[in-house]
């Protein structure tokens, strides 16, 4: 499989793939037939990877992967606006609006014309029998980009909140959740369609997938848990409350205790997750880098003295994110992976990072940190704020103790303050 096809299936998660020309959005060839077993066909596999064009066949077929079509971008903000737990759901576009992909865990409407409080056709629901273009070009010539990286959420249709702008597929309102805003909570039994928000959340047993299985993994593990309770508070849209941390923290105990260092109690451990819900910033689904490059392309970029181009102020700004991602600890800069977001070499970002450090003063080395000439370990960073050499467009708050904790939702980022816990004693796991 070419790493188009498996780039777009990371995002989309189990789908039909359908190879068209470029600059078509499909031809008179049949496809309704074909099903999800189709992407284990390497003759269908091998007219995807010649193919100008990829859709994506949407609804059953692709375990209910459907697309939300929106043909302009103000309906787009108010949905994201009635529905945060979306914001970093999967999002492509082309000409205009875009498609928002979220895949259903129930039933959902059949495929129709979306339609505004005035009648008039705005978009589409795409499921049944549809399918929606996600990479090629279009007819009119612009490339299908990806405006959000991220895996597409799953979740009931029924905790899809429909702004007052935009008239429901469903017409029944018992199956319409409104009145929820931004930080208020839409239960998880709506969302995994169970009884009980965290006990829905761990149905699948997520903690055993980051116990221990050895000695000395407990330090690592309690960051991973603490991280899972990240995601935890993205798909709840809330902070964890104590008697919540506790029980992940009690779902773990049993799969590690027999892990744990001679001489260490439960309540050390405690003290020790504690520590680590403190300095965790982003869920297990969330990449700090992607993250913090999708918010860096969000903003106005910084001005940075002698340079125009934007892979310099890019970089800066990739550096403010990782900041205020990481709160007041140091922040760490892979220089491969950013070098392929920036399309450069890596040896590059190296070169513009120590001019970013010794001659500019934006950043500097982390405490204890060295660099070595020839070395293949990238350093830590620290933000310096503010700078004289830079000129933010938008202020940065990297360096302040109140730094916000960013929740991740599948990918989507929502910002609450969230002080750093801190713990009496420091357990060495």
């Amino acid at each position: 499989m070419d790493d188009r096809i498996s780039h777009i299936l990371d995002l989309v998660g189990p789908a039909l793939l359908l190879p068209w020309p470029r600059k078509s959005k499909g031809t008179k060839r049949r496809w309704k037939h074909l099903e999800l077993t189709a992407m284990d066909d390497e003759g269908h596999l091998a007219k995807l990877r010649d193919a100008g064009n990829i859709g994506v066949a949407l609804g059953r077929v692709s375990e209910g992967l459907v697309s939300i079509d929106l043909d302009q971008s103000s309906y787009v903000d108010a949905f994201l606006e009635a529905n945060p737990l979306l914001r970093n759901t999967l999002r492509t576009k082309a000409r205009r609006g875009c498609n928002i992909w979220v895949r259903c865990a129930a039933e959902y409407p059949p495929a129709q014309r979306l339609k505004n409080s005035s009648g008039e056709e705005i978009g589409e629901w795409r499921g049944d029998g549809n399918q929606t273009i996600i990479a090629g070009t279009h007819p009119e010539g612009m490339r299908y980009q990806f405006v959000v990286k991220s895996l597409a959420v799953t979740m009931n249709y029924d905790a899809i909140i429909w702004p007052e702008s935009i008239l429901p597929p469903h017409t029944t309102e018992s199956k319409r959740v409104r009145g929820v805003r931004e930080y208020k909570v839409v239960d998880l039994s709506v969302v995994y369609g169970k009884s009980g928000s965290i006990e829905a959340f761990c149905s699948d047993n997520p903690i055993s997938k980051i116990a221990p299985t050895g000695p000395h993994q407990n330090n690592a593990s309690l960051f991973k848990l603490a991280r899972l309770v990240r995601d935890y508070e993205s798909v709840i849209g809330r902070l964890a409350t104590e008697e919540e941390l506790e029980f992940f923290f009690e779902q773990w105990t049993p799969l590690a205790r027999p892990f744990w260092r001679a001489g260490l109690t439960r309540d050390d451990y405690w003290a020790e997750f504690l520590e680590a819900d403190g300095y965790a910033r982003v869920g297990l689904n969330e990449d700090p880098i992607d993250l913090a490059l999708s918010r860096a392309k969000a903003k106005p970029l910084p001005e940075v003295p002698g340079f125009k181009e934007e892979p310099i102020r890019l970089l800066v700004a990739i550096c403010r994110e990782l900041q205020q991602i990481t709160g007041s600890n140091p922040f760490y800069m892979p220089t491969r992976k950013v070098a392929k977001h920036l399309g450069v070499h890596y040896t590059e970002v190296a070169r513009r990072l120590r001019i970013l450090e010794k001659r500019l003063k934006i950043i500097h080395l982390a405490p204890g940190e060295v660099r070595r000439r020839g070395g293949t370990r990238c350093p830590r960073y620290c933000l310096v704020y503010p700078s004289p050499s830079v000129r933010w467009s938008v202020p940065s708050k990297a360096m302040a103790n109140d730094t916000p904790n960013v929740i991740n939702i599948r990918g989507a980022s929502q910002v609450f303050n969230k002080p750093t816990i801190a713990t009496a004693a420091a357990v060495s796991v």
